[in-house]
């Protein structure tokens, strides 16, 4: 019995001699992160410059790790981050997505879709009271505001540039959809934009740096989450949003901010 007891105690201490260095390794010896985004000016530049790769070599270089940006279209960086485990993360993506991700408390931004209406409609902005009585489109299944609360007539379309051509046709009083997908179909079909009067949505959506669903994951969002707070104290982050003049604070990052 003796020996059997002497046996089970080595086993485990071995078991445990075996464990915890790889629980330290993870930690101690990753000394880069490869996050991926599309091109958005300003935001996330191919030249590593922008909002987002500020913020996020600010986040990780005083904890020792070094940040590799790399710019890929939305759909590609996304499989080569969920399937193929190329990059350790991707900027941009909601919360409640059903992408296989894992998620830091803090988001990195608020996205606001676009408003999008031909000047010589002559109407005045006034958040969602603009639509009242006006045929509104967007994308199918988009869903942007609930039906109980719609007092216009919805027109869904298939996509952002048959959305333009129901606009300028005049089957469409105003479009709603992403800014970008928006100028690429402006652009695409002969129009320019100082024809168009845009706003902002009244109310954006929190969006975040997704990480692969990996153990390693874990230790670059204990990283993140430990560093927002620090660099709000610091008055870092804000400084970051004031240089680049672009993008929103977050609102669970304001309140750190107010709660100074």
């Amino acid at each position: 019995m003796r020996i059997l007891m002497l046996l089970a105690s080595l086993l485990l201490a071995s078991t445990a001699a075996s464990e915890a260095p790889t629980a330290e390794f993870t930690a101690k010896h990753i000394k880069v992160v490869n996050l991926v985004a599309p091109e958005w000016p300003e935001f996330s530049n191919r030249d590593g410059t922008g909002l987002y790769w500020d913020l996020l070599r600010e986040i990780y270089q005083p904890a020792g790790i070094r940040l590799k940006p790399a710019t890929v279209p939305w759909n590609r960086a996304m499989k080569m981050v969920t399937k193929y485990s190329v990059y350790n993360g991707i900027i941009g993506e909601y919360r409640d997505t059903e992408e296989p991700l894992r998620f830091p408390d803090y988001a990195i931004d608020v996205e606001r879709l676009a408003v999008l209406y031909p000047i010589n409609k002559g109407y005045q902005w006034n958040g969602y009271d603009t639509f009242t009585n006006r045929t509104v489109g967007w994308i199918k299944d988009y869903e942007l505001i609930d039906e109980d609360k719609r007092d216009f007539t919805l027109r869904e379309f298939r996509d952002t540039a048959d959305g333009v051509a129901l606009l300028m046709d005049g089957s469409l009083d105003i479009l709603i959809d992403e800014w970008d997908e928006i100028a690429m179909a402006l652009q695409e079909a002969g129009y320019g934009i100082e024809n168009f009067e845009m706003h902002d949505m009244p109310e954006g959506t929190d969006v975040y740096v997704g990480f692969a669903d990996t153990d390693i994951s874990d230790h670059l969002i204990k990283v993140y989450n430990r560093r927002i707070p620090e660099m709000v104290k610091s008055g870092k982050l804000q400084a970051i949003y004031e240089k680049w003049g672009v993008g929103e604070i977050p609102a669970n990052v304001q309140r750190l901010i107010d709660q100074q």
